[in-house]
């Protein structure tokens, strides 16, 4: 079984350490203080400062699962989900009648701002350090920073601008809650350059190697601001971001695209950043207990669960048939009852439910409890946008389509000629090369919206999709908390 290989969640420091939280305060008595000054000298110390930052900004579990599934794949031409309990809650993703009062939307923005908090704590205690190695302050001011980004950074992506909250020093809990309560969306330009004044300072402070498993890197912090300058369409800084990533000459393609995604592959160095998981309730990676079908002759320590996450037949017939890629699709079977099963298509009938086994079964997995990590960023996502920002910027040319025959030449698939192709032509290959490299990994949406799809996509597969709906609204209770938030335009105020 996968041992603990992340950072170990140390609450009783955090307790005495966190400076801020969201909904009120209660006065306890303190029988125990640890000295900042003390509690960083060691590898131990800086893992228990910044323990509650991490936690709180992973997506694992169920909040993975509605995160990347819900609101950012079912939404789209790739996947969706029918049956069980979940069924409900995912009907308004697929079908484009989600509302302002919808939780999963109101969990991630509080899980977001829960991460944002705390990082802002670590901060504020590293500010007052002294007797530290400047050095180590940098590299967890570093870590910090680089939490606070990307929590950012998945806000954005979902509701666009949100408020960015700083603490003074010496504030009071009644102030610090009056801040988190009245502070109203920040504008574009200064949402965007906070995040990538973040990203600049972690690239720079940041370590190249990812020590332990799940730790802020260099790279990381490169890679996130690559994506942070596609989603601006800033060609020029996205292009040379990414060049950024690949001149650390430290990631590679991973030989074996199936095995990638399975606990025996996941130490492989395609992955740039992750979010860890053990097949422990709480840190699991739980989507094959949704990918199964029913009757599927799973392992005795493996669930099926009832909601049943489908791919749809048009997206699996994108590839070509000598593509390894397709290796991570069942699309027929023998059930329990020895009955075979055929989930692609039934005559000229498409079936959409052939299944992507994408995080092959974990054999020690305990339940719905799976211990592959979670990808959020790959070297195949650098290469690709690299490819793409050049593209839009000179055209195809021989280095991007050089780049995107990199990842195409692993799977297997027919590599590219850049004379066969327009900017325009190859911008929609690329579109829909993205889908078949990053299918179940959460990221087709945000492709989609990049490239003026999204919406139109959805018209096509007979979706009442309005132009609006290329950001979810703010939460309602956000809303009602804090008067000063402006809600995304097309939904309603709930003022």
């Amino acid at each position: 079984m996968k041992t603990k290989r992340y950072i170990g969640l140390f609450a009783t420091a955090m307790m005495a350490l966190t400076l801020s939280g969201c909904y009120g305060f209660l006065k306890e008595e303190v029988y125990t203080e640890y000295d900042p000054s003390v509690i960083l000298k060691d590898e131990e110390g800086v893992n228990a400062l910044l323990a509650g930052a991490y936690s709180r900004s992973r997506m694992v579990g169920y909040n993975s699962r509605n995160y990347t599934y819900m609101m950012s794949e079912f939404c789209t031409d790739i996947a969706f989900e029918t049956g069980g309990g979940l069924e409900a809650n995912c009907v308004p993703y697929i079908n484009f009648t989600w509302d302002v009062a919808n939780g999963f939307l109101n969990t991630h923005w509080s899980n977001m701002y829960g991460a944002i908090s705390s990082a802002n704590s670590v901060l504020a205690v590293a500010k007052s350090l002294s007797g530290v190695p400047e050095a180590t302050v940098l590299k967890v001011q570093a870590e910090a920073r680089f939490i606070r980004a990307s929590s950012y950074y998945y806000l954005y992506n979902i509701f666009g601008t949100t408020p960015i909250i700083e603490i003074p020093d010496g504030a009071t809990p009644e102030e610090i809650e009056k801040i988190g309560s009245s502070t109203p969306r920040a504008e574009k330009d200064v949402f965007v350059k906070y995040m990538v004044d973040d990203l600049e300072f972690a690239a720079k402070h940041l370590p190249l190697v990812e020590n332990p498993i799940g730790r802020a890197t260099k790279g990381a912090a490169l890679a996130l601001l690559t994506k942070l300058y596609m989603h601006e369409k800033n060609w020029s800084n996205a292009a040379k971001a990414a060049q950024d990533v690949i001149d650390l000459n430290h990631y590679s393609l991973y030989d074996d695209y199936v095995k990638m995604f399975s606990v025996e592959g996941e130490n492989n160095m395609e992955y740039i950043y992750r979010n860890p998981c053990l097949a422990i309730n709480g840190y699991q990676n739980n989507y094959m207990a949704h990918a199964f079908p029913p009757s599927y002759p799973v392992q005795s320590n493996w669930d099926n669960f009832g909601a049943q996450f489908r791919t749809y037949t048009a997206f699996y017939d994108t590839f070509e048939a000598k593509d390894k890629r397709l290796g991570c699709f069942v699309t027929h079977y023998i059930n329990t009852s020895g009955v075979e099963v055929e989930l692609l298509r039934e005559g000229d009938k498409a079936l959409d439910n052939a299944r992507s086994f994408k995080y092959v079964p974990d054999p020690n997995a305990v339940g719905e409890c799976h211990g592959n990590d979670l990808v959020l960023i790959r070297y195949a996502d650098i290469l690709l946008c690299r490819a793409e920002a050049l593209n839009e910027l000179d055209g195809p040319n021989k280095e991007n389509v050089g780049l995107i025959n990199q990842v195409r030449k692993r799977a297997g698939a027919t590599e590219l000629d850049a004379d066969d192709f327009t900017k325009e032509t190859l911008r929609d290959f690329i579109l829909a090369e993205r889908a078949r490299e990053f299918f179940s990994e959460g990221l087709r949406r945000e492709d989609l919206i990049r490239h003026g799809k999204f919406i139109s996509n959805a018209v096509a597969r007979g979706k009442n999709a309005k132009d609006y709906h290329v950001l979810y609204p703010i939460p309602l209770s956000q809303i009602q908390t804090n008067p000063n938030l402006v809600q995304n335009p097309g939904y309603p105020s709930g003022k």
